[in-house]
């Protein structure tokens, strides 16, 4: 008996054995893909990239890293394409709008996937979305906003820059023309400096970092943050929370709660426990990598990491609001 005892222990371990090594050789010779919703250029994609440098050399097996872009309805498509379509192996990750993490709460016609259920690897920092327009506007504040329109260029319509831009109309009162179908944040740059619009709602992280000469020259406006506190660099630009009435202070926390996890790496659902492991291991070591700090630090883009593990739990309850709130949440940004 205590012999057919051990015997069966040690077939465990080396079953146990093998299977991590086959976990640890799977990523050998293979290549690992990491898309990005919008066009190069913009802090989703420096991130990306910043990313893609050095993460292959924590994975077991050292894959090759392709970093690509892959553009659409402000990210959604690439959304779509890791609920539905990405192979599920692990060997595909990428990173979208922080806002389409709860637009399958408020546009559940247009954003078809569950973000709670996608895997989840990691977050390279927070991002505070902060509305701006040209400093040749005469606009001054968000109240000169409430006597003339102006143009304010979006990726899509379920994306942060257009919840962000509906909620200077809808809660601040502010007159907008909202136009939409920019690739990313350096076509609707471009369009601004060309006076073909004259603002936009983006990401203070990636506009200090990838268009800095705008905010030390003065280029543009700041008009209002979508926070609930202000940002440490923007003191005095007042956030949303102070032009809202009481009714709507909880569906705005829901609104805003995309910039906690901020830029966001993730893979398709299923996929399997070990490699995603694997995969949160490598992003984690990534995060302290001295080659993706140095990069991060030239290029003026802020490292706050969240592991995968917390914005799973971020998402989860998060997708416990209250029909109430969604309800609310969803007028706002009509």
């Amino acid at each position: 008996m205590l012999k057919r005892f051990f015997v069966l222990a040690l077939s465990s371990l080396l079953i146990t054995g093998h299977a991590g090594a086959q976990t640890n050789e799977f990523y050998k010779g293979k290549t690992l893909e990491i898309l990005v919703g919008f066009s190069p250029g913009g802090g989703y994609d420096a991130y990306a990239r910043a990313l893609g440098a050095v993460i292959g050399r924590h994975i077991p097996g050292q894959p090759n890293v392709v970093v690509r872009n892959m553009t659409g309805a402000g990210s959604l498509r690439l959304a779509l394409f890791l609920a539905n379509t990405a192979p599920r192996d692990g060997t595909t990750i990428g990173i979208f709008d922080n806002g389409l993490l709860i637009a399958p709460l408020l546009k559940p016609e247009t954003a078809k996937f569950d973000a709670s259920k996608l895997s989840w690897v990691g977050s390279v920092g927070k991002d505070t979305q902060v509305c701006m327009v040209w400093h040749e506007t005469g606009i001054a504040s968000l109240n000169d906003l409430k006597n003339r329109e102006v143009n304010i260029g979006v990726t899509g319509t379920d994306d942060i820059r257009y919840m962000s831009t509906a909620m200077m109309k809808n809660v601040a009162g502010a007159k907008l023309k909202i136009v939409p179908g920019y690739p990313g944040s350096t076509d609707i740059r471009l369009a601004i400096e060309r006076r073909e619009l004259d603002g936009v709602c983006d990401s203070w992280q990636s506009l200090k970092s990838t268009k800095a000469e705008w905010v030390q020259d003065n280029k543009v406006n700041l008009l209002v943050q979508m926070a609930a506190k202000p940002h440490p660099n923007m003191p005095k630009v007042p956030t949303i929370m102070e032009f809202a009435a009481p009714n709507m202070k909880t569906a705005l926390d829901l609104l805003v709660s995309p910039g906690e996890s901020g830029r966001s790496f993730v893979g398709p659902p299923g996929v399997p426990a070990d490699r995603l492991e694997i995969l949160r291991r490598a992003f984690d070591a990534s995060m302290k990598d001295k080659e993706f700090l140095e990069t991060t630090a030239k290029s003026r883009l802020d490292v706050e990491p969240m592991p995968g593990e917390e914005i799973e739990k971020f998402l989860n309850r998060i997708y416990k609001a209250t029909s109430e709130d969604v309800a609310t949440a969803r007028k706002l940004i009509q």
